[in-house]
């Protein structure tokens, strides 16, 4: 049997080893959300595949970013990411909806096999305070290389269910700011 003390020291390896334990977004899959308050938004992205990824599913994921800092926020404990993964296979743009604490996020480090070309996309998009806003379509077209579109309509009527009654879907402003550097959990 395991002493008390090796129990806790386990924990304490585990939770140093797991690094990014909290994520204050919060993905809405059935029930529609209260509107957003002043520290809050509800963010929509899609995600889609061109031709099949080569692993078992195919994420894209977008860190919070401090325009303040010019950088990327969180560390070990607190990491907050929109994070939308699918299966591998093919398919047309599936949408999501996550509620964000309000801040700007970047389609960034994170993303390591599936890259998003410098040019024309903005890495990011702002989630305003007490918003519902679209960010974009994230779309895997093949060599490790990730499209982004916009199809506004398309993203309103895949999520009305979803939304918070009332609200309208509105386009996100997009952002381009420097890169953010991934930070790294170890014991």
């Amino acid at each position: 049997m395991w002493s008390a003390l090796a129990k806790l020291l386990f924990l304490i390896a585990c939770i140093s080893l797991s690094g990014c334990l909290l994520n204050a977004v919060h993905p809405i899959k059935h029930d529609r959300p209260h509107n957003p308050d002043s520290n809050h938004s509800i963010v929509v992205i899609g995600v889609g595949l061109d031709v099949p990824w080569p692993y078992k599913e195919f994420s894209a994921v977008l860190d919070e970013y401090s325009l303040k800092k010019k950088d990327l926020t969180g560390n070990c404990f607190r990491y907050n990411r929109i994070e939308a993964t699918r299966p591998s296979t093919a398919a047309p743009v599936s949408y999501f909806v996550f509620e964000v604490p309000a801040s700007a996020y970047v389609y960034g480090g994170g993303n390591i096999n599936a890259r998003l070309p410098a040019s024309p996309n903005a890495s990011g998009f702002i989630a305003p305070a007490g918003k519902t806003v679209y960010f974009a379509d994230y779309v895997f077209v093949g060599n490790e290389s990730v499209e982004q579109r916009r199809n506004l309509e398309a993203a309103r009527e895949a999520t009305k269910r979803l939304l918070p009654y009332g609200a309208t879907l509105e386009p996100a402003e997009a952002i381009t700011p420097p890169h953010g550097h991934m930070f790294l959990c170890t014991p």
